[in-house]
């Protein structure tokens, strides 16, 4: 009888659901035939890696377990080298990939969660090497690089036309190849390298860095044909972790920093929020203003107006020296040019959004782009150099984002609840209290706010890492960029 009743039941709802037009939802908790649910990860410790007795582990895989947990799913994670997994996460639908870095060249290619970590490219070699890198061309004279194929380092060398490149399936290999002599260099990661190195059999004091590239952040990657259900299930319990401490307490256990604007620290500044972003966005426009003015005043001495690299590097040497958080160089009307450590590079500017107008005489201030010469975020100031009503080139600096972060956070400290950014005309992120968002997009960081900063001023709310914000943006006159201070709401 019991039996009969249920499958009376079934019937009548079955029938309920078909006349209504009522659509089930899918249930993503269990595995079900809805969804087979597939998670890879790599050897790329302390992220994700493999223990010597066989169990995947690491920082980035007890935030995907307790996701895992917290939905009800039961997905055992994959190891693979990081070239197979890519090429998975590219072409199956319903994988997802984790720790990646979230890049301008991966945008479109894949539906993100997080952020749940972050980590800088760095170039490192042998403490006993007497290799010196100031910039990209410099790499491209060495005989050989280490990099993981297909990784995002990898994707980012190749796109600067850097082409010495040796390729190998994990971070580990790279380092074994350095230690052996087949490559001068590895491209490793500032997180990552003390543990690789170890997995290597190398000791990491035997290494040192040599030069730095940009920082990045963290994500779980999911194929682009993923229901997007899936998605947001993920990103939603990943923002309550942050929201409720535990994503703090997973960073903590393996050494990392805690996430944006969630300290609990009491600090006041005893300042409006209006006020403190008029004079953050003052202290910017001065500051890179500056090095604008400096470029206007030698671009009317007469070693710039003799158009002869010779004469006026020396001139650009002595300024950089003075302020060495940028790189100085000087273009010609064909676009090739000069730096002060390169001097006639293989790069071209003429593809560059202020290139036209830079030419056409006007000076340049705020574009945000990642430098052909040192591979850095910058923001560009460039003044033309003008002799008898003619354009004969101009004098640039690439300023390092990152260097300009530093200063404005050491002199304009913001209380705990709080935290800052700068966005230029075309939506990239110039500054930030977390600076792996640096040359990020802002719909990447929050989808809501690029239409409503195309307001000159404002106030608006919006919600970021689990927690809403309240936000105050001017911009500033100089550079063009709306300037925010955000505060969490409640």
């Amino acid at each position: 009888m019991k039996k009969t009743m249920n499958v009376f039941v079934i019937v009548v709802l079955t029938m309920l659901f078909a006349i209504t037009g009522l659509e089930i939802s899918p249930c993503y908790g269990y595995e079900s035939e809805q969804v087979k649910l597939q998670i890879i990860t790599e050897d790329f410790a302390p992220f994700n890696f493999k223990t010597k007795e066989g169990k995947i582990t690491g920082q980035s895989t007890e935030i995907v377990q307790e996701i895992l947990s917290r939905l009800d799913m039961k997905v055992n994670i994959q190891f693979m080298p990081w070239s197979d997994s890519y090429e998975l996460a590219l072409t199956k639908t319903d994988l997802a990939l984790y720790s990646t870095f979230r890049t301008a060249e991966r945008e479109e290619l894949f539906l993100w969660v997080g952020p749940i970590g972050s980590d800088e490219y760095v170039f490192y070699a042998l403490n006993n090497s007497n290799l010196s890198i100031n910039s990209l061309e410099d790499a491209k004279k060495i005989s050989a690089i280490g990099v993981v194929q297909d990784d995002a380092r990898h994707q980012f060398l190749e796109k600067n036309n850097v082409t010495n490149l040796k390729l190998y399936p994990s971070d580990a290999e790279c380092y074994r190849a350095l230690a052996s002599g087949d490559v001068d260099l590895v491209v490793g990661s500032s997180e990552t390298m003390v543990q690789m190195a170890r997995q290597a059999g190398i000791d990491p004091s035997d290494l040192k860095p040599v030069y730095s590239l940009r920082k990045t952040p963290l994500y779980i990657t999911f194929n682009k044909n993923t229901s997007t259900d899936i998605v947001k299930q993920w990103q939603d319990t990943l923002d309550e972790m942050k929201r409720d401490g535990t994503f703090d307490e997973i960073n903590a256990r393996w050494g990392g920093t805690t996430s944006q604007g969630f300290s609990k620290l009491d600090s006041t500044v005893g300042i409006t929020a209006i006020a403190a972003t008029k004079l953050l966005a003052g202290f910017i426009d001065v500051r890179v203003g500056e090095f604008l003015s400096v470029l206007q005043a030698l671009s009317f001495t007469d070693e710039a107006r003799s158009g002869k690299w010779k004469k006026l590097k020396p001139l650009l040497v002595e300024r950089e020296k003075a302020d060495p958080n940028g790189r100085i160089w000087y273009l010609l009307p064909d676009g090739s040019y000069y730096t002060t450590v390169d001097d006639l590079t293989s790069k071209n500017l003429k593809t560059r959004s202020y290139f036209p107008g830079l030419i056409a005489g006007n000076s340049v201030l705020g574009t945000i782009v990642v430098s052909k010469s040192t591979g850095k975020t910058v923001a560009i100031a460039a003044a033309p150099i003008i002799k008898k009503d003619t354009v004969k080139g101009a004098l640039g600096t690439s300023i390092y984002m990152q260097k300009i972060n530093d200063e404005v956070q050491n002199v304009f400290p913001l209380q705990s609840d709080r935290m800052f950014f700068a966005v230029s005309g075309d939506g990239t992120i110039a500054l930030h209290s977390d600076d792996a968002w640096i040359g990020q997009q802002i719909s990447s960081f929050s989808g809501n706010l690029k239409s409503i900063l195309q307001e000159n001023s404002g106030e608006c709310n919006f919600t970021y890492e689990g927690k809403d914000w309240h936000t105050v943006w001017v911009t500033a006159p100089k550079t063009g960029w709306h300037v925010v201070i955000a505060n969490v709401v409640g």
